[in-house]
This record gives C-alpha cells, sequence and structure tokens, in this order.
C-alpha cells in the first residue's frame, strides 16, 4: 500500500490555496458593488416563492430551487475570486471555471449571471421580471469595473449555472407515480387539503447526502408497524397533547403558543414557505455577522441551501418511503376508537377561517427537519450556538410579528414545537426531526465548500466480507450487483466476476465534481481467455446520462491496451479513441499495474489517461480527447467497472484494487 506522504503531496499539488491563471498571473482584486449581489438574489428567489400556487411551491421543490441557485452562485463567486489576489473562498461544490490570462472576472457579475440563469430556466412564466432585476444588480457595480471584466464574470456564471442545471437533470424530481393512502388506522390519508404532495420526493437525488435514506431515523418509539405504534404510550400521550393544546382555539394554549404557532407556519399561498422563511433569517444573521461580505454570504447561503435541500429529501424519505406513514393528528382524534372526536379541528388555518393539514404524512416534520438543518448550520458557521437576533415571518396571521431568540437552537425548538401548537404534528415527529436535520447540517459543513482538494481516498486497510465497506476520505462505496461479489482483506479491494460477461462496478457516491484525477492499482488473479478483461476508471459518472472512462483491456496474450470512451444512458459503450496497446507491459496474474485518469472541464470535457507497470516511471499522458456529449457537462461522481468477457472461458475472475486517489484538479 502506498502511504500517506504520497496522498498529502498530490494533494499539495492541487490545493485551493493558490489562485489560478495562466502564467501563474494574480490580478488584484476587484472592486466591490454598493449592495451584496448574493443577498440580493436571495430576495429575489423569496419573490419568487411568494408568487407561486399548488404543487410548484410545495416545500420541496422550493427548497431544490435555492439549492440550485446558491450552488451556483457560490461556484461563480468562488471561480471569480480564484483569479484574484485574495484566491478562492473554497472548494467548488460542484466546478471551477478557470479564468483567462488578463483583466480579473468580476465576481458580483458571475453571481448574477449564475442566479439568473438558474431562476430564468426554473420559473421561465414568473411574473418576476428576471431581466429587469439583473439590470438593477448590474447597475449597483462600480465604473471602475471595465466591461471586459463584467463580460468575463458573466461567462463564468453562466458556465457554473449551465453544469448545475445538467448535474440535477434527471435527479428523479419530475416522478410522477400516484400515491395510494392506506386504510389501516394510523395510515396517512388526505384531510380535505389535498392529495398526496410531492409523495416521490423521497427518491430524488440528493445534494449532498449518498443516497435519499441516508440519515433516515429509526421508527417512532422503535415501532415495527403502525398497529404497536398506535398501541405504545408515547403515541397516546403525544396525541392527548396535540388534542388539547393544537386544537383550534384551545383554552389550554397560551396567546404566546397561538402566535408561534402562526409566526412559523408560512404554510399559505402567498408566503416565502418554511425554506423561504429560513433563507430570510440567515439573511438577518448574515447582516448583523461582524466582517460578513458577499463571498462570505455566497458559502453561507450555498452551505444553507444545500442543507435544506436534503433536508426535504431525507423528510419526505421517511414520510413517504417507510413501512409507517402516519396519519395527521386531525384523523387520528377523529377516528380513534376511544373516545373520536369528529368536530375536532386544528389550530391551522387559512385567512378565511377554515382549517386544514398539510397534504402528507406526519412523520417526520418538514418543518422541524428544515429547522434542524438551519440551526446547524449556522451554529458551524458562526462557530457558536449563542447568536441574539430577532426573527420575521410572512405569515399572514402573524403579520408584524417578530420573535427574538439567544440561540440558533432555541428558535429551531420553537419551530418544532409550534407544528404541536398548530395541531398538525406529534411530539416525536419534531424531536426525530430535529436530529436528522442536524446531522444533515454537520455532513454538509464538514465536507464541503473546505479547503481539501481530495475527493477519495482508499488503502484498503481493513476487512470487509461483503462490499467495500467505507473509504478512508470520500465515504461509502456503493456497489452494483450482488455484494458477496466485492470484498475487501489482505489490503486490497477484490471484485469478482463470477461468469463471463459479467460486470460489476463501485462509485464514491459522496463525489460531485467536473474536475477529477483518479489513479489506483490494480490486477487480476489470472489471466482472462476469450477477448480477455476490461478495467475502467471512471472519472465522470451521471446518473442516468453516462459516464467518461478510461479502460485498460488486460487481453489473453499478456499485452495491455488502453481507450478512452463514454457511455450513455443505457449504459451502451461509444469510443472516443481507437484502444491502443502500451508498449512495454507483459502482463502475468497478479502483476500490478497503475491507471490514471483525468476528467476536467465542461463544454468541453477534457478526458486523458495513462496506464504503467507498477513500480516504473510514471509516463506522459498516453490517450487524450475532448468531447462535448450534452447530457455529460454537469458534475459526477467517480468509480471504477470490471467486465469479463463474455467469450471467456475461465471465470471466476477476480480484480484486486488498492491505493486509488481521487483528487480535484483545475478544469
Amino acid at each position: 500500500m502506498r502511504r500517506v506522504t504520497v496522498y498529502f503531496c498530490l494533494a499539495l499539488l492541487i490545493s485551493v490555496s493558490a489562485p489560478f491563471t495562466a502564467a501563474n498571473a494574480t490580478p488584484r482584486d476587484v472592486a466591490a458593488p454598493s449592495i451584496d449581489h448574493v443577498l440580493y438574489w436571495n430576495e429575489v428567489l423569496l419573490d419568487v416563492f411568494r408568487r407561486l400556487t399548488g404543487e410548484s411551491a410545495a416545500p420541496t421543490r422550493l427548497a431544490r430551487s435555492a439549492a440550485m441557485m446558491h450552488g451556483a452562485v457560490y461556484d461563480g463567486a468562488n471561480s471569480a475570486r480564484c483569479a484574484t489576489a485574495s484566491g478562492c473562498l473554497g472548494q467548488p461544490y460542484l466546478t471551477r471555471v478557470p479564468a483567462p490570462s488578463g483583466a480579473a472576472p468580476d465576481p458580483s457579475s458571475a453571481i448574477d449571471r449564475a442566479a439568473y440563469k438558474i431562476l430564468t430556466g426554473l420559473y421561465p412564466s414568473s411574473p418576476v421580471d428576471f431581466t429587469a432585476k439583473l439590470a438593477m444588480a448590474q447597475s449597483t457595480i462600480p465604473d471602475s469595473v471595465s466591461q471586459e471584466q463584467r463580460d468575463r464574470g458573466a461567462a463564468i456564471g453562466e458556465r457554473t449555472a449551465a453544469v448545475m442545471v445538467v448535474t440535477r437533470a434527471n435527479d428523479r424530481s419530475d416522478e410522477t407515480v400516484p400515491y395510494t393512502p392506506g386504510t389501516r388506522p394510523g395510515d396517512w390519508r388526505p384531510t380535505g387539503s389535498g392529495d398526496a404532495l410531492t409523495p416521490n420526493w423521497g427518491l430524488v437525488r440528493p445534494f449532498t447526502m449518498d443516497t435519499p435514506n441516508h440519515f433516515r431515523p429509526s421508527q417512532p418509539e422503535g415501532a415495527q408497524d403502525i398497529g404497536e405504534l398506535l398501541a405504545s404510550s408515547t403515541y397516546q400521550a403525544h396525541v392527548a397533547e396535540v388534542r388539547d393544546v393544537g386544537k383550534l382555539n384551545s383554552p389550554s394554549r397560551s396567546a404566546d403558543k397561538t402566535q408561534a404557532a402562526h409566526f412559523w407556519a408560512n404554510d399559505l399561498d402567498g408566503t416565502y414557505k418554511p425554506p423561504g422563511q429560513l433563507l430570510e433569517h440567515t439573511a438577518i444573521i448574515a447582516r448583523l455577522l461582524p466582517g460578513q461580505d458577499q463571498f462570505g454570504n455566497a458559502k453561507l447561503f450555498a452551505l444553507m441551501s444545500l442543507a435544506l435541500a436534503d433536508a426535504a429529501i431525507a423528510a419526505w424519505d421517511a414520510k413517504f418511503r417507510t413501512d409507517i406513514d402516519l396519519w395527521r393528528p386531525e384523523s387520528a382524534i377523529k377516528l380513534a376508537t376511544t373516545n373520536p372526536d369528529p368536530n375536532w379541528r386544528p389550530e391551522s388555518r387559512r385567512t378565511d377561517g377554515t382549517t386544514f393539514s398539510p397534504p402528507f404524512p406526519a412523520f417526520i416534520s418538514g418543518h422541524a427537519s428544515f429547522a434542524g438543518a438551519w440551526a446547524g448550520v449556522m451554529k458551524r458557521y458562526v462557530g457558536t450556538d449563542n447568536f441574539g437576533w430577532t426573527a420575521t415571518t410572512d405569515d399572514p396571521l402573524a403579520k408584524g410579528v417578530t420573535r427574538s431568540f439567544g440561540t440558533f437552537s432555541d428558535a429551531a425548538r420553537e419551530n418544532q414545537l409550534s407544528r404541536v401548537w398548530l395541531g398538525v404534528h406529534y411530539r416525536f415527529d419534531g424531536e426525530y426531526s430535529l436530529t436528522t436535520g442536524d446531522r444533515i447540517a454537520d455532513r454538509v459543513t464538514r465536507n464541503f465548500l473546505g479547503t481539501d482538494s481530495t475527493l477519495g481516498l482508499d488503502s484498503f486497510a481493513r476487512t470487509v466480507t461483503a462490499g467495500f465497506g467505507t473509504a478512508e476520505a470520500g465515504g461509502d462505496w456503493w456497489v452494483g450487483g450482488p455484494a458477496a461479489d466485492y470484498a475487501v482483506r489482505g489490503g486490497a479491494g477484490r471484485i469478482t466476476m463470477p461468469v463471463a460477461g459479467a460486470g460489476r462496478s463501485t462509485y464514491l457516491n459522496r463525489i460531485r465534481s467536473t474536475d477529477t484525477d483518479l489513479t489506483a492499482r490494480i490486477s487480476t488473479d489470472k489471466i482472462a481467455t476469450g477477448n480477455g478483461a476490461y478495467v475502467s476508471a471512471v472519472g465522470r459518472k451521471m446518473n442516468d446520462a453516462g459516464t467518461y472512462r478510461a479502460t485498460v483491456v488486460l487481453r489473453p496474450d499478456g499485452s495491455v491496451r488502453l481507450g478512452l470512451r463514454r457511455s450513455d444512458e443505457t449504459g451502451a459503450e461509444i469510443p472516443l479513441t481507437t484502444d491502443q496497446q502500451i508498449a512495454g507491459i507483459a502482463y502475468q496474474p497478479d502483476s500490478v499495474l497503475r491507471i490514471r485518469l483525468q476528467v476536467t472541464g465542461t463544454s468541453p470535457t477534457t478526458v486523458r489517461a495513462k496506464v504503467w507497470a507498477n513500480g516504473t516511471t510514471e509516463p506522459g499522458w498516453q490517450a487524450t480527447v475532448t468531447d462535448q456529449t450534452a447530457a455529460l457537462q454537469g458534475a459526477g461522481n467517480a468509480g471504477l467497472l470490471t467486465t469479463l468477457s463474455g467469450s471467456a472461458t475461465n471465470a471466476p475472475l477476480t480484480v484486486t484494487v488498492d491505493d486509488v486517489s481521487i483528487f480535484r484538479t483545475t478544469g
């Protein structure tokens, strides 16, 4: 196994600390605008939210939109700043667009164009005049910023937004599989506020989590099924609580709790909805932070919106993708087998006085999941939970109300409890949700937008009998096919292809990058007959769109070939180069080869690779190509793919993998 010092040296070579421009020039910083452009476009986004209705205004969809806009804005601001004396803000979320030599690109124009492109793409029919908003933003840039600098910044913003759009294509946010409510006691069913809203959101590809169920909480009180939950003393106590304090005009609920219930609601059309309220609160706090500028806000709002988007996915996964799709309190109380109250109504109401419960299951709470993620990001970004501030609301039943807090956690807890006081949740809904949201926030702030260019490292110094387990950096390995065909032992990963024609693959799903540099050591336990064996390094895998890969072909005669390929959404391979035989390598069983693949940039993407015998000098690039396949011009994950030819007669064959390193490099 390679020593860690090798990894460290490579990381230093491609560290974010050195601003990138041609000839290593470092232009001076660009003059700052008269307003904060991140806060400006956040307000535009909230204005869009307020004008949406129906399913387009679902909190899930709004959280996704915010993450797309603020993620692209951050990458735009970061790419532009990387080209100046101040250097990068941190690692990209998806991409870093290199700047050509010459005048420094204007970061404000990069922010403006990224936000504009995302919003016009997501909301082409919005009554918000995005062109006028763009012109207003541009008018705040000082005259000292040249048109060339503005154009260069705008071009960067266009690119980061385009990468975001391609990356989020096919993310399953448009799934329309109908949801059929259950009929058992405890099963969620419509309560008069509409059919299930975005019931497939638990299938949406996350922004930072490995999978939608990455932080799925256990069932309430550890219940194995709905019957066990309904029989539990905790459930019965929590139903009794919400029956009392959550009832319309309940005398058991104080005026302050009634105010808080409506303050945090923002469920009605015309408001900025729960994600919008938390983005507005983020802006309030950002204005209070000493030294905070639009670059700091680019990072803060990106971290926040990514966490909120994944909180929505995690919450909807728990609501709709588990064995318990829990009914709302009004159903529980009206349909109770003991002491039912058919006239019970929640405090949650519209401006005309009619009451309603949100049209999706109770467990877990969307509001509280958002709140947990919000507080988790804020306390980690600020460096303390103790921070005094005053919050606002859009809810028409709390018009003009403000509420003050001394900690971020206090605000999140009140948000959670407000749903009980509003009569739409049980207490345990929110308790589990706060934890889920905080775990997402911890993941986002630990693993994204930092300074480390490492995407994945693995020396396989562990033992796993089925699968590959967790890499030293980069998270869990996803494996395709039976887990029993993968193992880690003897300081290496092992992939077994049990029969001729078998293919296996493994990826680090945490990786999201347009610019990857992957190196690995590979060997096989035998020489495959027929057409041989194929081992591919995959530098960019776009879900449901295809891959860029470098394939090493191990022929029965011991020759080694190398070719660059892409695959499409069906998995079909398209050669990008002609496979070439690598001179000087006579492959034998258990001899070790090293493969290196770089996939960088978008529109076009450059793919280049090399393979050489372990222990020999690393050669120059042996195969290079550029490609502009539209569906692949986004950010993807990386990993390895192995195939045993269909004509082989000596299966099974095991491929050994070791010392995998994946770094982010400059596009």
